[in-house]
């Protein structure tokens, strides 16, 4: 697929539009990835110590 020419064609081209979605959805994931197990048990410790100060 030719992600630039069919960009390129109109803003309001529904295909752009599409591209364009498809593109902030995978920016919003990558930017925010999601935290593992060790991640969010160790922020909820630090949390936790933060409370008791």
């Amino acid at each position: 697929m030719d992600y630039e020419k069919d960009l390129d064609l109109c803003e309001y081209n529904p295909v752009s539009l599409q591209y364009e979605q498809e593109i902030r959805m995978l920016a919003r994931i990558i930017e925010k990835p999601t935290m593992s197990f060790f991640e969010r048990l160790m922020k909820k410790i630090v949390l936790a110590r933060a409370a008791e100060a």
